[in-house]
């Protein structure tokens, strides 16, 4: 803040200096052409005077109407001093060579500021003409102190209201660090004691609508990074529980084997059918995580780069019908289709084709036998909709929130009986998510769920 009050009163200076420069500026041009005007008004009738149609003697300083012209000199083309006003007429008769002479013998305007015994003048010379010709040169000093004590006063002025100004810029300074700086010192005080207690948000601090603002923008960056922190821990720990079930199975199986030398062939093969059962599951997990992580990391300009191409939806989703229906039959579930024909899209046919497989795949898994799961697709202007919906477990009001958790799953038991990891949800609404799209969701609990799939419709395609 003191800065910011040093820049202000310096830029208040300039500025103050800056207009006594131009009022200065001002009235000596001012002045300056007053007394060249009255110069040459009196060099039109001075010609005669030097050309002797007149007494010279009659030439009088009163041709000047200001009252501080202080001398007056008329010269003839020898440069010699015709008439002299001043007090003892000293220079009358002689020759003068002054440099301001010859510049008005050329034909030039002459205005010289200069100080005498402390009194500021300004001198004014200007050619004498007979017709075209220059036949003398007309000299005029006058006083410009009136216009310095003028100065003076507005110099003094400017003094007063700079210091006004100035007090003013200090107190507006105080109470603007009122207003922000002490909310903003407290502010930081308290994400300093955050950062070494356990304490998650900042206490209402009194300010302006910007200080307000920036509390409940950073308490909404607080929750969201301990969200995600949660998120985090939540996500390591049930990886780490995913992964450990089928290791420690397989630790086990193989500490069986190493203490059991004798094993039969026939529970070695059982025993080894279990291991490899594991190792499926394994790999389908880490799969998995590698596809959501591949997901999470996409910016912008990599979805750009996605293998977008413009296909006939109808046969994407017939085509991941047709790859779990071996599962169907196995529970001798019925899969009824309705799909609107020649639905075009551009997405990408592999994020796309693994979203509904991810979700068709859950509804088998979560039906029971002799169920039915019901496949539809359609388009309208805006959207286009893949919905999959079945008459199986169905979910709780409270878990429909979660299943796109990964690793949640509503039926954990089956969930491992069936080699469900609690990740296909999350990846099929990461892949839509990506198209610009999202997933709705319908259950009610032993009555069945319903999937729906909304994609924008594009105008590229």
């Amino acid at each position: 803040m003191a800065t910011y009050f040093i820049v202000i009163v310096l830029g208040l200076v300039v500025m103050l200096l800056c207009i006594l420069q131009a009022v200065q500026r001002y009235s000596l041009q001012n002045r300056s052409a007053t007394l060249l005007e009255e110069a040459n008004i009196a060099a039109g009738f001075a010609g005669e005077y030097i050309m002797g149609t007149a007494d010279v003697a009659a030439f009088s300083p009163a041709m000047f109407t200001t009252d501080r012209t202080d001398r007056v000199m008329l010269l003839d083309k020898d440069s010699r001093v015709l008439f002299d006003s001043g007090a003892s007429a000293a220079q009358r008769g002689k020759i003068l060579s002054a440099p301001w002479v010859l510049k008005a013998f050329s034909g030039e305007n002459v205005v010289n500021r200069t100080e005498e015994n402390g009194e500021h003048l300004m001198e004014v010379a200007v050619p004498v003409y007979s017709g075209r010709m220059v036949v003398g040169v007309l000299f005029s000093k006058s006083s410009t102190e009136d216009l310095y004590t003028f100065f003076a006063h507005i110099r003094y002025r400017l003094v007063v209201i700079g210091i006004a100004a100035s007090l003013l810029v200090g107190l507006f300074c105080v109470f603007v660090s009122a207003i922000f700086s002490v909310p903003i010192s407290r502010l930081t005080g308290q994400i300093k004691e955050m950062s070494e207690t356990d304490a998650h948000k900042l206490e209402n601090i009194r300010g302006g609508n910007e200080i307000t603002e920036l509390v409940s923008a950073f308490n909404l960056m607080v929750e969201r990074i301990d969200d995600l922190d949660n998120r985090r821990q939540e996500f390591v720990s049930n990886a780490s529980h995913e992964l450990k079930t089928p290791l420690s199975s397989i630790k086990l199986i193989c500490d069986s084997l190493l203490q059991n030398p004798d094993t039969d062939r026939a529970m070695v093969n059982e025993f080894l059918a279990d291991m490899n059962g594991q190792v499926d599951r394994l790999t389908r997990i880490v799969n998995k995580l590698l596809s959501l992580t591949k997901l999470d990391s996409f910016t912008e300009e990599e979805t750009e780069a996605f293998s977008f191409s413009t296909l006939n939806l109808q046969i994407l989703v017939q085509n991941v019908v047709r790859a779990l229906s071996p599962l169907a039959e196995n529970k001798n579930i019925m899969i009824e289709t309705h799909m609107q024909e020649s639905v075009f899209l551009r997405v990408d046919a592999d994020k796309i084709w693994e979203a509904v497989y991810n979700i068709l795949d859950n509804s088998i898994k979560y039906t029971p036998e002799d169920g039915r799961v019901y496949v539809e697709l359609y388009r309208d202007e805006d959207n286009v909709y893949i919905t999959v919906s079945d008459n199986g477990i169905g979910m709780a009001e409270g878990e429909v929130s979660k299943i796109f958790d990964r690793f949640y799953r509503v039926d954990k038991a089956r969930a491992r009986e069936t080699g469900g990891t609690g990740l296909g949800l999350s990846i099929a609404l990461s892949a839509v998510e990506l198209h610009g799209g999202y997933i709705e969701v319908e259950s009610r609990e032993e009555e069945g769920s319903l999937f729906r799939i909304v994609l924008p419709v594009t105008n590229d395609l």
